[in-house]
Order: structure tokens, then sequence, then C-alpha cells
């Protein structure tokens, strides 16, 4: 069923865990097979010098993960906006066909935290619209990128992660 690289990238995954010092994050998740991905990206001069990755999900989704840091990891932001699901596939030698979204995620999420790193000012600055300057710099590296996408994020989710106070103001935000 998988191929050899699959499994070896399945067993012995590259780069995987949280990025402690990320410039950004992509998250994103398929809510049918219930895949989450976080793509951890730390940038010198336009590069990606670093990459991390959370992957909740099957041995595809895990190899994905891996093998998407591997290809992304030392290239430009230009060029790692170029990876798509199929390089991703290619490079694991092949996946099922109904682990092709698996690729697909994993080049969504790389493709995500480099939008994000491009966009943080903007991101940040509309966060702050609803909370407080360190709880819209705590939302940003959770790999959120907007209020709409927050509505998606449960409230354990972020509960950690924000204060008191910015919880609060996200609560009556969204009763609005």
């Amino acid at each position: 069923m998988y191929s050899k690289k699959v499994m070896e990238h399945f067993l012995n995954p590259r780069n995987k865990g949280k990025l402690e010092n990320a410039d950004a994050v992509g998250r994103v998740g398929n809510p049918i097979c219930g895949d989450v991905m976080y793509i951890y990206i730390k940038v010198e001069d336009n590069k990606i010098v670093d990459i991390g990755w959370e992957t909740m999900g099957c041995a595809a989704a895990i190899a994905t993960s891996s093998m998407v840091s591997e290809l992304a990891k030392g290239k430009s932001l230009e060029d790692a906006m170029k990876i798509e699901k199929k390089d991703i596939a290619d490079a694991l030698e092949g996946l099922p066909p109904i682990k092709m979204h698996c690729s697909n995620l994993a080049s969504e999420g790389l493709h995500k935290a480099i939008k994000n790193y491009l966009n943080r000012e903007k991101i940040i600055e509309k966060f702050k619209e609803v909370v407080g300057e360190e709880d819209a710099k705590a939302l940003y590296m959770l790999g959120i990128s907007d209020l709409k996408e927050l509505k998606d994020v449960t409230l354990e989710e972020i509960a950690n992660i924000i204060s008191k106070e910015g919880l609060e103001k996200l609560r009556k935000y969204f009763k609005k």
C-alpha cells in the first residue's frame, strides 16, 4: 500500500516538532479525515533556514509533513511556494489515491506559513482590533491568519495561549 519512502518518513520523520523560535506557522486541517498540521518556519534573508511540524493524522499525513519539511528547508520563500502536492507525492515515491489529500495538506500548510510570514504585521494588527498586542501575537503564532478562521478554532485551543481578558474579548466579539 505505502512505498518504502513513505514508511521511512513515517517511521523516522525529519524535522518533527514545534519550532520554538519560529517566525510563522501554517495551520491547516481536513475536517473529513480529521488530519491537522502545523508547519513552523524560521526565515533569514528570505530563505527558510529551519522548519518544524506537528501533525495529528495517519501515516501518510506524517510522511508528507516530513517530506515537505525536507523539500522546503534551505529554499527561498519564492521557491518554497512552488512546492506542490505532486512534488511531495513524487518525492515519497507515490501515495495511494485515497491519501493524496495528505500531500495537498502539507503543501497548503507550507504555503500558509509563508503567506502568514509575509503578512504578519497585517494579521497581528487585525487581531489587535479585538485583543491586546500580546494576545494578537499569540494567535498569530497559532497559525491563524484572520478573525473568520478564528471562528473554527475551539476555545480550548486558544484558552492556554491568550490572557483571560483576551479570551473574554473574543467571546464578546463573536457574540455580535
